[in-house]
């Protein structure tokens, strides 16, 4: 797979930041023909907002509950906006949630995890304005994160990079190869001054991301109960994920960004 270089423009306020991001591609697919739509860059400026918004949520394990199922979900209205129709494990795997079994490591996480998000959650009410600062810190990588992976998809995607028969299904072999080469092209990447703009943004826009993240909370909150912690409830999540609502909320700041 080649890798072409793109220029991305993301804004905040008065300052702006032009990166050069490598875009996956096939060798006789010219960079014109495989660069996204408007409504693509858009919509991955959306989840990545929302993405972000999951650091902010002050409820030990529901924020990184969140955080996955609005991966899915992006990963899930990037294909389908494709014309393609995946299967939970397909997401799992260009959502980059494709992950070995490690008995060991699951044990020692199961059993120390709950601490630490716990002693987490007590000193964020401990010391709320200084931690806002750091879940700010964490809320911009997240989003510049999911920016990158859910741009580059779609411009794989853009490219005919997964295209299938009709009614045919992903071959999960390509999939592998693709989210690799995505991985492999954000490793390549600077991604600081995309952080840097996200981040600045956040900071002046804490009224509303405070108020988006209430709602995304709540409602995981809700769901989580409801459909269970496992991946099938996460990926029955995704499509239930409120995203209109959200979308409402932080159109001016995703105005701002893309």
């Amino acid at each position: 797979m080649a890798y072409g270089k793109n220029p991305v423009l993301f804004g905040s306020g008065a300052q702006s930041a032009i990166v050069s991001v490598p875009m996956p591609r096939p060798p006789e697919t010219s960079p014109s023909d495989a660069t996204p739509r408007g409504a693509d860059v858009r919509s991955a400026g959306t989840f990545s907002l929302l993405a972000g918004l999951c650091p902010l949520i002050p409820l030990p394990f529901i924020d990184d509950w969140a955080e996955n199922v609005v991966r899915r979900r992006a990963v899930r209205d990037a294909l389908a906006d494709h014309g393609l129709e995946p299967t939970p494990g397909d997401v799992e795997i260009l959502a980059g949630l494709e992950k070995e079994a490690d008995p060991g490591g699951c044990l020692k996480r199961a059993i120390l995890f709950p601490f630490v998000k716990i002693f987490y959650y007590v000193l964020k009410k401990m010391v709320r304005k200084i931690i806002y600062v750091l879940a700010v810190n964490d809320a911009a990588e997240v989003a510049t994160s999911v920016l990158q992976e859910n741009w580059l998809l779609r411009r794989a995607l853009a490219a005919g990079e997964l295209a299938t028969p009709p009614g045919g299904r992903l071959d999960r072999d390509a999939a592998r190869r693709l989210r690799g080469a995505v991985d492999a092209a954000i490793a390549d990447t600077t991604t600081a001054p995309i952080q840097r703009a996200v981040g600045k943004a956040f900071r002046g826009s804490r009224k509303v991301l405070m108020g988006a993240a209430r709602t995304l909370g709540l409602w995981a909150k809700d769901e989580r109960k409801q459909v269970g912690s496992g991946s099938e409830g996460k990926e029955r999540a995704a499509g239930d994920l409120p995203v209109e609502e959200e979308r409402r909320q932080l159109s001016g700041l995703v105005d701002g960004l893309i």
